[in-house]
């Protein structure tokens, strides 16, 4: 029994130091620069590239930062033929493909140097988990061929024989979802005569689904008029507060979305009104980096109310909540997965 733990001991020793010596090697031998082989001409044609950017205009990286970023974290070398590695995509998301392993990645607002160190970070896992499947397969032949062999006799009931298995190895973890809270102020009016004009101010909290750029956006907003012809019969003033759950889809710097929304109001005045509200809103934000975390945020926003209230005065004139609402703020935004 002792002799059985020291050959597991040592075979798991050398699986993982062949794997890990397997990963630096074929990463750097991706960077190394190409040289004619001893006895090759010159002027021979180069064997293609290692790294393979599939559409280098739209991704948001060169493949020489790639490699200084692989370059950053390997150390070591050896002459071994590397397997492909393949980067396409566009905008914040990148497929990554090391031989047939693949890593899909989104990376947000991140280009150049900074996307390109992401995506190093998950070429270096596909080729260690790639080198260290080789490792493992070489050594269990060698056991193999010097370990007896051993025969299950058949079941009497004809029950196929027990068979061990090893378990796949868990993916690594997906990088972190983007998860943004964005606050803002502006203006809101309606499209009427009647409907005047207020201040707004809304918060937004924004939490990706999944990793086809789908948002989900729990959303509260205040609409505010202070009081208007103050001290007349006309006097007036209006708050309302909302609440909404918008759903959309994020292209990069924009975010659309939409979804359903209730508010309660307040009308003040010469005739006090209060009740609620609801309806249906369109979004369209823009961010700007700032820093690492800040955004500069622009949006606008479109209510269609399903009801509304107005309140007459007593030259015929009057109030009324709005039927098509457009509102315009700026504000700043936090990531806070940077």
């Amino acid at each position: 029994m002792q002799e059985t733990k020291g050959l597991v001991s040592t075979h798991a020793q050398r699986t993982r130091a062949a794997a890990m010596t397997g990963a630096v090697c074929a990463a750097l031998a991706i960077l190394a620069p190409a040289r004619p082989a001893r006895g090759q001409e010159p002027g021979a044609r180069p064997s293609p590239a290692p790294i393979t950017l599939v559409d280098p205009g739209t991704a948001p990286f060169s493949s020489g930062e790639l490699s200084q970023a692989l370059l950053a974290r390997l150390t070591g070398a050896a002459d071994v033929t590397p397997p492909q590695v393949r980067v396409a995509g566009a905008g914040g998301v990148v497929t990554v493909e090391v031989g047939d392993r693949s890593r899909r990645v989104e990376l947000g607002d991140r280009t150049g140097p900074a996307a390109a160190r992401v995506v190093a970070l998950v070429v270096a896992e596909l080729m260690s988990d790639a080198a260290a499947d080789l490792a493992e397969a070489a050594e269990a032949g060698r056991t193999e061929s010097a370990s007896p062999g051993v025969r299950v006799p058949q079941a009497s009931d004809e029950t196929p024989p027990a068979s061990l298995s090893a378990a796949p190895s868990p993916e690594p973890s997906a990088p972190l979802r983007p998860l943004l809270l964005s606050v803002t102020g502006g203006v809101a009016r309606g499209i009427g005569s009647e409907e005047l004009l207020a201040g707004t101010v809304d918060a937004d909290l924004v939490v990706a689904l999944g990793d086809g750029g789908f948002r989900l956006t729990p959303s509260a907003g205040l609409i505010y008029m202070p009081t208007r012809n103050d001290g007349t019969w006309s006097e007036v003033s209006f708050t309302s507060a909302i609440a909404r759950v918008l759903a959309g889809r994020n292209f990069g710097f924009l975010d659309l979305a939409g979804g359903p929304f209730v508010a309660r109001y307040s009308i003040g005045g010469a005739n006090p009104h209060a009740g609620a509200l609801f309806g249906a809103e369109a979004l369209a934000r823009i961010a700007a980096p700032l820093s690492r975390r800040a955004r500069l945020v622009a949006e606008t926003r479109v209510h269609a109310y399903g009801n509304r209230v107005r309140v007459a005065w007593a030259d015929g004139n009057g109030y009324a909540t709005p039927r098509l609402e457009l509102t315009f703020g700026v504000g700043l935004a936090w990531d806070w997965s940077s």
